[in-house]
């Protein structure tokens, strides 16, 4: 195994965050479990430095999350040159064990931002759950809050908001809900975004940057690169706030035109 420390561990050391403070335990008691100073510990959970499978074990349980415990394990100790068989990037690594969406939402709550970029479906910290239902989208990949958090960006393909995919009424409900938000949290590219098929997201974590691609299956983590953040940065600058409300607009009268003719031939 490669001394380096593959940049999942920010992802692993996010969620461990993300479940003491869920649980209201302080670090010097966590800290005070393992035999370990407080800075320490903080650093495992920004994921500057290493921990071992028994200290995570002994974490886990005394944040009540012992089934995340195994996954979170795997993920900790990926030797950095370890690559799905389809990877397209060295370092690729994948968490396909049971609550992968929760262990992502949990990571991003802990991120100081998050920046959703996505090309097929709205994302699900933005998702109704009529929404979410009707594609398919899996509880535990909700942030578990009626909002996200202020921390978050999403930036759409505007082919999403005009989906036949999903019945009018629910998708007009969805555009509606998008509209309401008050920020300037989400963001619509107008035509086509120039990326793959999918999601990606930027998680901008106390020890740096990790990247993931949520799917159905499971959660791809990309190691971070300069073009990854390029790409996120080069759609953001397509897009404002004011025209993205229009095309919102748009689409919502587009989406509850078909609901009222749906209706009609009902």
């Amino acid at each position: 195994m490669t001394s380096e420390i593959h940049p999942v561990a920010r992802v692993v050391g996010g969620n461990l965050r993300d479940a003491r403070k869920r649980r209201f335990i302080l670090p010097e008691e966590a800290a005070e479990l393992l035999s370990v100073s407080v800075e320490t510990l903080l650093a495992m959970e920004a994921g500057h430095s290493r921990i071992t499978s028994k200290d995570l074990h002994r974490l886990c349980h005394l944040y009540r999350c012992p089934d995340d415990a195994k996954a979170l394990r795997t993920l900790a100790h990926t030797p950095a040159a370890q690559t799905r068989h389809d990877a397209v990037e060295v370092g690729t690594v994948r968490d396909s064990a049971p609550g992968h969406h929760g262990r992502l939402a949990g990571c991003a709550r802990q991120a100081r931002e998050v920046r959703w970029l996505s090309t097929a479906l709205i994302p699900p910290p933005l998702q109704t759950a009529a929404y979410a239902r009707a594609v398919g989208c899996p509880p535990s990949a909700l942030p578990g809050a009626p909002l996200p958090s202020s921390q978050t960006v999403c930036v759409l393909d505007e082919r999403i908001l005009h989906t036949h995919h999903v019945s009018p009424e629910v998708m007009a409900q969805q555009l509606r809900y998008l509209l309401d938000l008050e920020g300037d949290q989400v963001r619509v590219v107008p035509g086509r975004i120039a990326a793959p098929q999918g999601h990606l997201v930027e998680l901008r974590m106390a020890a740096g940057l990790a990247f993931a691609r949520p799917e159905h299956d499971g959660v791809v983590y990309l190691p971070p690169n300069g073009r990854l953040s390029a790409l996120v940065s080069g759609m953001w600058d397509l897009t404002t706030s004011a025209a993205t409300r229009e095309l919102l607009l748009y689409a919502a009268q587009e989406q509850f035109g078909r609901a009222y003719v749906h209706a009609g031939a009902a």
